[in-house]
């Protein structure tokens, strides 16, 4: 019995010293391996009072889309410029630049019916849907907005519920 006691002690103690000798150096919750880059958060929201998301079918030359391009972050340090793009029925494959090398934030951007069809080439059809939103650029690199792979804003911000954070403006052909 005395021969079995010691034999139990002996083997923890040697499972003890073999787990904490096999452990390895932990860099904390992000490892040195993972590089982190600070990109800004840039919002796009409907100004106040502008056109609510509809562009009316019947009164396509009516419409008049008001937004705003902002840091979501008053102060914080801005990207190198922003590319306003729009997308056409949710599909990253029909990106269009909208408005180009934008610097200055906030900016208030106007869209009408017209330009839309410009951009694409395609009259309006009813159900259309088309979503601004901003292409950031810190140095040389891009974030798309709307990439083709991969899901979400090339700002990391899909699905989150922020406050006052707008990932794009949808207008829809009603």
């Amino acid at each position: 019995m005395k021969h079995r006691k010691i034999s139990i002690f002996t083997a923890i103690a040697f499972g003890a010293v073999l787990a904490f000798t096999a452990c390895s150096k932990n860099d904390g919750p992000i490892t040195n391996r993972v590089n982190i880059e600070d990109v800004p958060a840039v919002t796009t929201n409907t100004k106040t009072g502008g056109t609510t998301g509809t562009i009316t079918f019947t009164n396509q030359a009516a419409f008049l889309g008001e937004f705003k391009v902002a840091l979501y972050f008053a102060g914080a340090l801005p990207p190198s410029k922003v590319d306003v793009v729009v997308r056409k029925n949710a599909s990253a494959a029909n990106v269009k630049v909208f408005k180009a090398d934008v610097t200055t934030f906030p900016t208030d951007l106007t869209v009408t019916a017209a330009q839309i069809v410009a951009l694409f080439g395609d009259t309006l059809k009813l159900n259309d849907t088309y979503d601004f939103a901003p292409d950031i650029y810190v140095a040389d690199k891009r974030y798309q907005a709307f990439p083709t792979v991969g899901n979400g804003s090339g700002q990391g911000i899909t699905g989150m519920s922020v406050i006052g954070f707008g990932e794009y403006v949808r207008y829809s052909v009603k």
